[in-house]
This record gives structure tokens, sequence and C-alpha cells, in this order.
């Protein structure tokens, strides 16, 4: 009897605890659900910002294109603008140093004129200013040299194959200003300095035999 009352009572629970299991799993599923909505909320909100992100970005790039356009038709602006600056400073402050004499206190002052300047084409030029007086001073005492030398034949008249005029040519393109000469087509060079080498060009091609026209050549070099 005590055994059948037991086995009823085991019965009778098995359906209370079951059904507390299942309401204990719909809470866990709603409360699933519940999250599962919120973060799709979330997500939705999170798209609809990257969405705005999106097309702002779009538009800022597109700013930033149109920035950059701008700019770079600034920067021309501006380059040819400075390129006009270097120009007139050039032709106003530094051009006739080259084409006279060698001055010290003006190749100076044409040197402080390049300062700030931008433009390649003229920068190119500051070069030959620094180095005029150091050309001028390679020339002259080439050409002094050669006097004493020429003085001992006494100014006659030297065809090519000679050792003398061999020897001239060979100092003359040994000078430190020669290879500017002998590229002026091409480059950039110092006016003056030319000048006085067409005229050592003359006097070495009709034999090395004026004394008259040598000496106007090396006076040339002294001027100031």
């Amino acid at each position: 009897m005590v055994m059948l009352m037991a086995l009823t009572m085991v019965v009778a629970m098995v359906p209370k605890a079951v059904a507390q299991d299942v309401q204990q799993l719909e809470k866990d599923i709603e409360l699933h659900e519940k999250n599962i909505k919120d973060k799709e909320s979330t997500i939705k909100d999170l798209e609809d910002q990257i969405n705005q992100l999106k097309s702002q970005l779009k538009s800022l790039e597109s700013q930033k294109k149109a920035l950059e356009k701008e700019m770079k038709a600034e920067s021309k602006l501006r380059k040819e603008k400075f390129q006009s600056r270097d120009e007139i400073v050039y032709d106003e402050e530094i051009a006739d140093v080259l084409y006279n004499p060698y001055n010290k206190s003006d190749v100076e002052e044409a040197l402080r004129s390049f300062e700030g300047m931008e433009t390649k084409d003229i920068l190119k030029k500051k070069e030959l200013v620094e180095k005029y007086g150091e050309y001028t001073k390679n020339l002259r005492e080439f050409l002094e040299k050669q006097k004493t030398e020429l003085a001992k034949s006494k100014w006659t008249y030297k065809s090519s194959t000679t050792d003398a005029y061999k020897k001239f040519e060979k100092g003359l393109k040994g000078t430190k200003y020669w290879k500017v000469y002998n590229k002026k087509e091409k480059n950039e060079s110092i006016d003056y300095l030319d000048r006085i080498m067409d005229k050592i060009m003359i006097f070495k091609n009709d034999g090395l035999k004026s004394e008259s026209q040598f000496n106007d050549i090396i006076n040339m070099l002294y001027a100031k």
C-alpha cells in the first residue's frame, strides 16, 4: 500500500517539473528574441549612421578634389608670377654683371639678388656669377703666361702644326671657363668672357702673331 502511494506521488510530480522547464525555456526564448530585436535595431541604427557617413565622405572627397584642383591652379599662377618676378630682377639687377667686366662688389650685390628666387632656369646662372671672378683670374693667368712664351719667339706667325700653337690651344682648352664657352650654344654662359674667348680664338687662328691684339685681350680681363 505504501509503495502504491509513492508511485502515485512520483507520477503526479513529473508534469509539474516539465511545465516549469518549459516555462523557463520560453522565458529564455523571449529574452533571446528581445535581445535579437534590440541588436537588430542597433544594427539598423549603425547602418543608417554608416550610410550617412558614406554620404558625408563622398561629399568630403568631392570637396577635397575641388580644393586640389584649385590649389593646382593657384600653384601654377604662383609659379608664373614668381618666374616673371625672377626674370625682372635678373634683367634689372644681375644681367649687366655678366655683360660687363668682372667687378667684385657688383658680383656680391648680384648674388644677393638671387635670394628668394625659385625659377630654375635663372638659378642656373647663379653659379656663373659666383665663379665669374675665378674664371677671369684663371684665364688672365693663362694669357699672361702665354704672353711670356710668345714674346720669346718675337710674335712670329705659328701654324697649327707647330708645338707653340698646339701648346697654346691645349692650354686654352684647359682653362676653367673653356667648358662653359664650348657649350654656350646650349647652356648659360658669361657674355663678357664669351666675347673675350671669341677674340682669343681669332688671335689663335691668325697664327698667334699680333702682340697688340693679344695685349688688348689681356687688358679686357683687367678692366674694372
